[in-house]
């Protein structure tokens, strides 16, 4: 996000999906020997990787990170969602991860704790690892997050691989997005896939995103996905 949430404004176009992005790291020293930052957004509908997270309605989302100039990084990251027994009405994502570059490749690797503090018995916790590479005309990323077992998740591990792709239009604000993501434990093989456009203005960041699973579900299916965010 960016960790797996965090960076939320870093591809903005994919807010629903929930892609990973490393936040920005320190040029030069600030609190600490890093930066302190903050993201808020508003979206038609939080999809975290393919599903409706907030019944297909308008969520609330924001989040605050530190970056050390060393990779090091620690954040929080938290959304209004749908209410239900188990999850409540809030989700808060606890993460804290290592990122920076090898020989012109990028990486990030780090654990995230999903919390819900309004639900009951929802928690979990989640390693993630991934890779990136700057191939000219775009830059590509491949992923990997495992949920480990649990209570909480039914006894049930779960593993998510995903690729991004982001390449910015020349000589215009214009980025363009698309991911390409495959789930198994929690879903049985769930496919899920988006194509996006995000460009920054005034101050603000604005993303469109075409978001779909191959899951036969009212909140799984194809849908298009504004959303209006700051960072600061």
């Amino acid at each position: 996000m960016k960790t797996l949430k965090s960076a939320i404004l870093a591809s903005v176009a994919t807010v629903a999906i929930a892609s990973a992005a490393a936040p920005a790291f320190a040029e030069e020293e600030g609190f600490m020997g890093g930066e302190i930052s903050a993201n808020v957004a508003i979206t038609t509908d939080y999809r975290f990787r393919g599903v409706s997270f907030s019944g297909e309605d308008i969520a609330i989302q924001g989040g605050l990170d530190y970056a050390h100039e060393s990779g090091f990084y620690v954040g929080t990251w938290m959304s209004s969602m749908d209410d239900s027994v188990q999850f409540g009405e809030t989700e808060m994502d606890i993460y804290a991860g290592f990122g920076g570059e090898v020989e012109g490749f990028s990486y990030d690797i780090g654990l995230l704790y999903y919390a819900y503090p309004s639900g009951n018995d929802g928690d979990y916790l989640e390693a993630y690892g991934s890779v990136g590479a700057d191939l000219g005309v775009a830059s590509a990323t491949i992923g990997l997050a495992y949920a480990f077992s649990s209570e909480n998740t039914g006894d049930q591990d779960d593993v998510y691989v995903y690729g991004d792709l982001e390449s910015a239009i020349p000589d215009t604000p214009i980025t363009l997005t698309a991911h390409l993501g495959y789930e198994d434990g929690f879903f049985d093989s769930k496919l899920d896939w988006s194509l996006g456009a995000s460009v920054s203005y005034g101050g603000l960041d604005f993303g469109l995103a075409y978001v779909d699973t191959d899951l036969d579900d009212e909140l799984s299916d194809a849908t298009v996905v504004f959303t209006i965010g700051a960072a600061f």
